[in-house]
């Protein structure tokens, strides 16, 4: 209990601590695999108590869930396997077999906390039902139970994720599980009644999350309007059309400011526009989605205007003729509310007069 308030005091330190929000709308499902350290578990039936210590085990977790911005909600089925140690009670460290395992289905609820990056902690409480199973625990000739029993569990979460893409991250989180109210059916070599106990695991995992329904595709750049001739007047020549604007928009990959290939496309005839029509001043303004923190967003819109003024620079587009803005989060393309990850969001808007 002690552990778990532990995780429970992290979490709403950290919590309060961030006032952004990670964005995980949707379903996704994941899955993890590590390490099970199985503390010391003690079984009483009045005067019988046996006490056992455990080997270092594996355990492995498959989840299913649906995010609501910051808030992730999720079933979880699970594995947890360690074999028996030592005896210590009642002999006294003696080599002891079987092995102590645990299946479990648990609802969890976490806490995404964003830091404007690809690196998401995050903390998480559960709660569920736990298969406690006693495979031979024996020592010394003496089986003290071949059973299993099911069992109210809670645990505690805490982790942190790493977006590879929109749709895919890796994750690594520690979990503390604990039963209440176990109870396992003694062999008749050692007892007949049951005997009460507590099943807790310590476990350090590591694993992934697959977000389903990937970014919406990038709208394409607005078609602009013609405008229109003037009419021509009552005279022996005629008159010159008003030059047409021309505007693009460059999109990029979640966190990023790389010129993609498509974009190196739209970037191109951009600049080949520019030469026909001789424009001599070209505004390049640059845009975030709205995960993160205004700060690091404002300075990625910049890193993003600055990679495709570079981009038209190297086309021939002479520098001191572009103009670099950044808005970071504002103007949106579509709106979201807060820590909302919309890839038409991420853009770059070339403005030609």
């Amino acid at each position: 209990m002690r552990i778990l308030a532990g995780i429970i005091s992290a979490a709403l330190v950290v919590g309060i601590a961030s006032a952004a929000q990670a964005q995980t709308d949707g379903w996704y499902a994941g899955a993890e695999a590590g390490l099970s350290i199985a503390p010391t578990v003690k079984f009483k039936d009045g005067s019988r108590v046996w006490k056992e210590n455990q080997d270092l085990g594996y355990a492995g977790l498959g989840q299913v869930g649906y995010g609501f911005g910051p808030i992730r909600i999720e079933g979880e089925l699970g594995w947890r396997a360690n074999g028996v140690d030592k005896v210590t009670q009642p002999f006294n460290n003696a080599s002891g077999g079987g092995s102590l395992d645990a299946a479990s289905a648990m609802a969890n609820v976490y806490y995404d906390i964003s830091t404007g990056t690809r690196f998401t902690p995050y903390i998480g409480l559960g709660a569920g039902g736990v298969d406690v199973n006693a495979d031979r625990i024996r020592a010394n000739g003496t089986t003290f139970s071949n059973n299993d029993h099911i069992a109210p569990a809670y645990q505690g979460i805490v982790g942190a994720s790493y977006a590879l893409d929109d749709n895919l991250s890796l994750k690594a989180d520690y979990r503390y599980l604990h039963t209440v109210f176990g109870s396992l059916k003694e062999d008749p070599s050692f007892g007949s009644n049951h005997a009460k106990g507590d099943y807790a695991s310590h476990a350090i995992l590591v694993g992934f999350t697959y977000r389903f329904g990937g970014p919406s595709k990038p709208a394409a750049a607005p078609t602009p309007t013609p405008v229109a001739a003037a009419a021509p007047a009552p005279a022996p020549r005629a008159v010159q059309a008003a030059p047409i604007a021309k505007s693009y928009l460059v999109f990029f990959d979640f966190d990023k400011s790389d010129i993609a290939p498509e974009a190196t496309k739209i970037i191109a005839q951009a600049a080949a526009n520019a030469k026909a029509n001789h424009a001599t001043s070209i505004a390049l303004t640059g845009y975030t989605d709205a995960s993160g923190s205004e700060k690091y967003n404002m300075a990625l819109s910049m890193r993003r205007a600055n990679a495709v003024k570079a981009a038209l620079v190297a086309l021939g587009t002479p520098a001191d003729e572009i103009r670099v803005v950044g808005k970071g989060k504002g103007d949106q393309l579509v709106a979201t509310a807060d820590g909302v990850r919309e890839p038409q969001n991420r853009r770059v808007l070339i403005v030609l007069p």
